[in-house]
Order: structure tokens, then C-alpha cells, then sequence
């Protein structure tokens, strides 16, 4: 129970509200008693508040330290994660992690919201969650200002692909690439719906030219799956053939993967005149050519690799003709012989 202490001086008076947490007494002083009323009311009601008053390593372990910790021993795949985490510290990092609150977070989001999509700031959002989340598994600390914050409603609509036109035409380009293996990259990319950060850290152990495959280890979804090949896939592998090693080198370091390949795709995508495209998008492309030509949603959530089918409903429009087609097949004489009366 907190209690609210009137406590006069020589020219005004101040509120002080105390309680008890964790065997720890806390006290802080407010200017009205309305103000001492709601931090009181907010005590009783928000757990994760109280909590975070009280214990000693919320008050005391900067944001920052606990982005250091926790990147010195992140061992996962998402490239992505250190440069959000990195964010929070730069934005928060001087912060003691209780001192952190929901309404802070928020209005970091907001903020966020005015130069990213939806999708990203939950992407910041969600690593704001995992540094709290090692707090908790490391320090058995319980405070989390990510919990109960909904996530931004996300479109993800955009299905941009490579029409007939702009599918030779990049293809061409990354042929005369200044870096010999852009073709290699962006043709495995439409045939096998390889993400980037898959393809790019695939290594010849992996490739097996007797099943044509390309065996994944632990993928973002968090599962192993196999990239079949096309024949024109085996024969530009072959081209670079080795036993051991990055599929993908960096230039003159073959012991390192070509992480930052992007000057070579962005030249590439000038030369072939293609506009408003990511390298994401030559996935998209696989998808969209699989849909045309037949493929079930099943096969193409297959294909690419999706955890859930929910995730290819978005190529559904694509698969129209094929089903018109199937439907009509099925079902088109069905009228025959069915007489008039």
C-alpha cells in the first residue's frame, strides 16, 4: 500500500508518496497532491512500473550496457538485429533499463513511424523485446515497456516482380557485371526463392551436383529446407566450382562471404533500366513465375520456404488463369447429355 505524506516548507508544499517493494522502501516527491495521486494509482495498478522503481539492476544497467552484453554473445542470423539494438542505444543507451518506460517507447515508435513502414518499426519494436527478454533470462529482471504494445497494422501488399521485359533485360546486365558472380547470385535468387542472407552465406559443402541441391541449415524461419536446381543453375555453379568455401567470396578475402554486393546489383539494375526494385523482390519474381505457370500455393509456400501458406495468400490473384483452367477441365462438359426436360 503506498501512503501520500504532506510535507510543508517555507514556501510551498510538496507531496512525498511512499511504499514498500521487494523489502526495499521507495519514496519520491511530487509539487500537487494530484500528481502524488496518479504516480500512486500508476504504483498499484502497473506492476512493471513498481517493479522497475525498486530493483536495484533496473535503476542501476544502462540500455547501452545491456546492448553490449547482449551483442557479444548474439549467435543468430539476422543481420539486421545488432543495427536495431544499436538504435535503442543510441536513442535510449544512457538510460537506466527501468527507467525505460511504455509511454517512452511510444513516442520513440511514433517517431520512428515518420520514416519507416509499419513493418519496420514493429522490426524495432521486436528488438526493443529481445534485449528485455535476455534481461530477463540473464538477470531474472521482469520488465518489459515493449509488452502491450500492439504492433502497427503492416501492408504487405507489395508483390513487385520482374515482367517479361525486365527479366532478360536484368539478366543481361548481371552478366557484364564488374563482379563475376552477380549472374551466378540473381539467377539462383529467381529459381529457388532463396532469400539473400541464405544465398550469400551458402557454401560449395552445401551444394550437391548428383541431387542438384542446396542443402540450408537453420534458416530464418528457424528450420533446414533444400534449394533445388535448374539445369542453367548447375552449369553457371560449375563455372565456379570448389570444394570448400563461400559459394560467394568477398574479392580477394575468399574466407569471408560478399556481404555488401549492392554497388554491383545497383549498376546492374541502371543498366537494364529497372526502377523501383529490390534484390527481396527477384523472390517475389520466382513466386509470381511459379503462380503463372500452374504452381498450387501449396508448392510455391513450399518453394519459398513460408513457415505458414498464410504467408503466400499474396500471390492467390496470380494463380487465377491456372484455376480457370483447371476448373473448366473439370468441370466444363459437365452439362453434356443433361437434357432440356
Amino acid at each position: 500500500m503506498a501512503t501520500i505524506q504532506a510535507r510543508k516548507g517555507k514556501k510551498h508544499t510538496t507531496y512525498r508518496v511512499q511504499f514498500m517493494r521487494d523489502g526495499q522502501r521507495v519514496s519520491k516527491s511530487f509539487p500537487t497532491k494530484k500528481e502524488a495521486e496518479k504516480f500512486a494509482a500508476r504504483w498499484l495498478v502497473d506492476d512493471d512500473f513498481a517493479h522497475s522503481l525498486s530493483n536495484q539492476t533496473l535503476n542501476s544497467f544502462l540500455l547501452s550496457e545491456v546492448v553490449e552484453e547482449f551483442l557479444a554473445q548474439y549467435s543468430g542470423k539476422d543481420g539486421s538485429l545488432s543495427q536495431r539494438v544499436n538504435y535503442w542505444s543510441r536513442i535510449l543507451g544512457d538510460l537506466p533499463v527501468g527507467k525505460i518506460t511504455r509511454p517512452k517507447v511510444k513516442t520513440e515508435l511514433r517517431k520512428l513511424l515518420k520514416q519507416c513502414t509499419p513493418a519496420t518499426v514493429n522490426r524495432y519494436k521486436a528488438a526493443l523485446g529481445t534485449l528485455y527478454r535476455f534481461l530477463l533470462e540473464e538477470y531474472d529482471v521482469d520488465h518489459n515497456p515493449v509488452r502491450g504494445i500492439p504492433n502497427y497494422a503492416e501492408n504487405n501488399e507489395r508483390t513487385r516482380f520482374l515482367d517479361d521485359d525486365e527479366l532478360p533485360r536484368l539478366l543481361a546486365a548481371c552478366k557484364v557485371s564488374g563482379w563475376d558472380r552477380l549472374y551466378l547470385l540473381v539467377l539462383l535468387a529467381i529459381t529457388t526463392g532463396g532469400r539473400r542472407s541464405e544465398l550469400i552465406h551458402c557454401r560449395w559443402e552445401s551444394v550437391n551436383f548428383k541431387t542438384r541441391t542446396i542443402h540450408l541449415g537453420t534458416t530464418k524461419n528457424g528450420e533446414q529446407r533444400l534449394l533445388t536446381l535448374t539445369q542453367d543453375a548447375i552449369e553457371e555453379l560449375m563455372a565456379f566450382r570448389r570444394s570448400s568455401g563461400y559459394v560467394f567470396p568477398l574479392p580477394k578475402q575468399p574466407d569471408t562471404y560478399f556481404k555488401n554486393f549492392d554497388c554491383y546489383w545497383k549498376e546492374a539494375m541502371k543498366t537494364a533500366s529497372v526502377d523501383n526494385f529490390r534484390f527481396h523482390d527477384l523472390r517475389h519474381t520466382c513466386a509470381s513465375m511459379l503462380a503463372m505457370n500452374g504452381a498450387s500455393l501449396l508448392e510455391i509456400c513450399q518453394v519459398l520456404g513460408h513457415k505458414s501458406i498464410t504467408m503466400t495468400q499474396r500471390y492467390a490473384h496470380l494463380c487465377v488463369s491456372h484455376k480457370q483452367a483447371l476448373t473448366e477441365r473439370v468441370f466444363g462438359n459437365i452439362c453434356l447429355g443433361v437434357s432440356n426436360g
